[in-house]
């Protein structure tokens, strides 16, 4: 009982459902659980406890609307976090790219790449991707006004700022290197393939850079990450509750999954699209707590520590596994309209919803984690239509499936996919990361980390690291040498 009270206080769960009082739908609850899930997907690195003080300062750059239209005269300010703490006059700027989350300062305060910065003297810029955090270009964030929502956007801020920059007389003569993490570690790769005088290097940590309508190997990579972190009975519990819960939709006894699931009046067991948001919904969670976990912490196996204490019974410790990391709302609301209803309000209602990100995964990117690879324990009930109906129904008929695809192979095109042609660029994977698969792999001349997870890279160099790990860190070091010279 001691060691489960231990994990209850260091495992936080997603967030807890704050009523919003214009949210839509009968059952008056917060963000619909497909919704959080899938944030919970995207969300930033972990923020890091600082044991020095830092002073970051704040700035605000003015951006373009629209970067490539002179014509479009309306401009924003993006929000730039500095810390200067370390910097000589001339030295490099160390960029931390801002991906599909508000930004805070741990970021440019500790970390690997804060302790290369320090190294070389650097000036740490963290950035906020348009449409995220305090960055927004317009509002409301209708479908027109999304239009401006976009990489190439994003990439063009970030290179305005480096302009801006380089106008001060300390700054006239710095070197520019750039990092990311997962999205915005695409952009770290994108930015060095389309602006290579612009900046000397980027480092990728977790970079995806194929963009794919069905990306089904996600959930098989998670799977495996439970498996080999949580053991055999992990793994074989949530396939074993997510079996019986699907046996149970579909012999007709939908009613008692909804009933043993805590389901909201409002869902339609009758419904696939209600079904198949349920079972994302589950298997996003675990997703999620794989995401950022790290081996030498055994998180996967406290996880499932604490799983396994909630019944003895699978499907029962199951439901209220879920229930405890939604924080235990009144009933969990996984109906399909209500997802919809609540993008289609964030659009007038900005709260961090990540309608700016899921506008990028359909009109973009894709990367719809769906079930249709087998090599997993999350079941087969959450196909990628669940994603690209979505899109449909929040962004307007023009988002069929077949041209959600076709931006998507727009983006491939335009990128070139796994194998981007580009030079001084270090990308890095964790060999239990479901991105790794749709990243550069050693065929392209990733380094691919054993056991790590999503940009386990990031964190300073320690007596803890593996031997895989502590070594794909030193190799940054050099490079970034190699990069300034």
């Amino acid at each position: 009982m001691k060691y489960f009270l231990v994990v209850l206080a260091l495992l936080v769960p997603l967030a807890s459902a704050a009523t919003l009082k214009d949210s839509p739908g009968s059952d008056d609850i917060a963000i619909p659980a497909f919704v959080q899930t899938f944030n919970q997907l995207h969300r930033g690195p972990p923020v890091r406890i600082s044991t020095k003080r830092a002073n970051v300062e704040t700035r605000l750059f003015s951006q373009s609307l629209d970067n490539f239209d002179d014509t479009n005269q309306n401009v924003w300010n993006q929000r730039v976090l500095i810390n200067e703490d370390n910097f000589v006059d001339g030295s490099p700027i160390f960029i931390y790219l801002g991906g599909e989350w508000e930004i805070e300062p741990s970021a440019i305060t500790s970390g690997l790449w804060v302790d290369i910065a320090k190294e070389h003297n650097g000036s740490l810029i963290y950035t906020e991707h348009r449409f995220f955090g305090e960055s927004i270009p317009i509002k409301p964030l209708s479908t027109k006004n999304l239009k401006y929502q976009s990489v190439e956007q994003a990439l063009a801020d970030v290179v305005n700022v480096i302009k801006v920059l380089k106008k001060e007389d300390k700054y006239k003569d710095s070197k520019v290197v750039v990092s990311g993490c997962s999205y915005s570690a695409s952009m770290a790769v994108w930015l060095k393939l389309l602006y290579p005088n612009v900046i000397v290097g980027s480092w990728a940590s977790s970079a995806p850079l194929e963009a794919k309508v069905d990306f089904s190997d996600f959930m098989e990579v998670v799977g495996r990450a439970y498996r080999e972190l949580a053991g055999d009975y992990c793994y074989d519990l949530i396939d074993n509750a997510t079996s019986y819960y699907e046996g149970l939709f579909q012999s007709g006894q939908g009613a008692e999954a909804k009933k043993l699931l805590n389901l909201c009046d409002s869902f339609d067991e009758t419904d696939e699209r209600d079904q198949w948001q349920i079972f994302s919904s589950i298997a996003n969670i675990f997703a999620g707590l794989a995401q950022y976990q790290k081996p030498e912490n055994y998180d996967l196996a406290q996880y499932c520590s604490v799983l396994r204490s909630f019944d003895d019974d699978d499907a029962s410790a199951l439901s209220q596994f879920i229930q405890w990391r939604l924080g235990r709302p009144e009933c969990v609301n996984t109906r399909y309209q209500g997802s919809v209803d609540y993008y289609k309000w964030s659009k007038n209602n900005y709260d961090g919803s990540g309608l700016g990100w899921f506008y990028q995964t359909c009109r973009q990117f894709g990367w719809f984690q769906s079930s249709a690879n087998s090599n997993h324990p999350f079941g087969s009930t959450f196909p990628a239509t669940l994603y690209t109906d979505t899109c449909h129904d929040v962004f307007g008929s023009r988002y069929t499936s077949a041209r959600i695809e076709k931006y998507v192979q727009a983006t491939n095109s335009a990128y070139g996919g796994k194998d981007p042609n580009v030079e001084n660029v270090y990308m890095t994977h964790g060999g239990l990361d479901g991105w790794s698969k749709v990243g550069a792999g050693l065929a392209q001349g990733a380094t691919i980390i054993p056991q790590a997870s999503h940009c386990s890279d990031a964190d300073s160099i320690s007596s803890r690291d593996s031997s895989a790990l502590r070594a794909a860190k030193e190799r940054l070091v050099e490079l970034v040498r190699e990069w300034l010279a």
